[in-house]
């Protein structure tokens, strides 16, 4: 692969979203239990938003703040995705969504595994933070899959959920403070 930003784990290729992925990403998260579980993600949720993810990720990557990736499988298509967003000097906030489709199936560890890799090296990440809500426990599973440890409690914003709640922090070799600042 030439494209800097491709990246693959044993199934599945990630990559930057493309304006084609748009009507796919809406279906995946047109769903309230994933929309509960994401910060900004209103619900219901329409391709216009997906274009318009779609093109802040362009430029939040282009300023190097945020590398956003869709998670696509040869033959389903977009099925997810993952990334992260600097937090805190060196530390980055990783977090991720999967079509309810596929969960269970190891995809958001197999990809944020992936990502993890991706970027140590090409940025040389190596201190994450990451956060789920507490009534979404498979979200802490995946991030312990991935050696993070729980460091703390907050509530988090999520606009499906119109509100804050309660949520466990996690750090992958970062600075407590550092996950227990603003989530994005």
């Amino acid at each position: 692969m030439s494209d800097p930003f491709e990246f693959r784990s044993e199934r599945f290729l990630m990559r930057p979203p493309r304006a084609e992925d748009a009507r796919q990403i809406a279906c995946c998260v047109n769903d309230l239990e994933t929309a509960r579980n994401l910060a900004g993600l209103p619900h219901p949720y329409a391709p216009q938003g997906a274009l318009d993810w779609i093109a802040y990720a362009d430029k939040a990557r282009a300023q190097g703040t945020e590398y956003a990736f869709v998670i696509t499988h040869e033959e389903a298509g977009v099925i997810g995705s993952v990334g992260f967003n600097r937090a805190k000097g060196d530390d980055w906030e990783i977090g991720n969504w999967v079509d309810r489709a596929v969960r269970g199936n190891g995809v958001a560890t197999e990809a944020a595994r992936a990502l993890r890799a991706w970027g140590g090296s090409q940025f040389g990440v190596t201190k994450f933070v990451a956060g789920h809500f507490q009534d979404n426990p498979s979200s802490g599973r995946v991030l312990e899959k991935l050696g993070f440890v729980r460091v703390g409690e907050k509530r988090l914003y999520s606009a499906a959920r119109g509100g804050k709640d309660p949520a466990w922090r996690y750090s992958l070799r970062a600075e407590t403070e550092a996950a227990m600042g603003d989530a994005h």
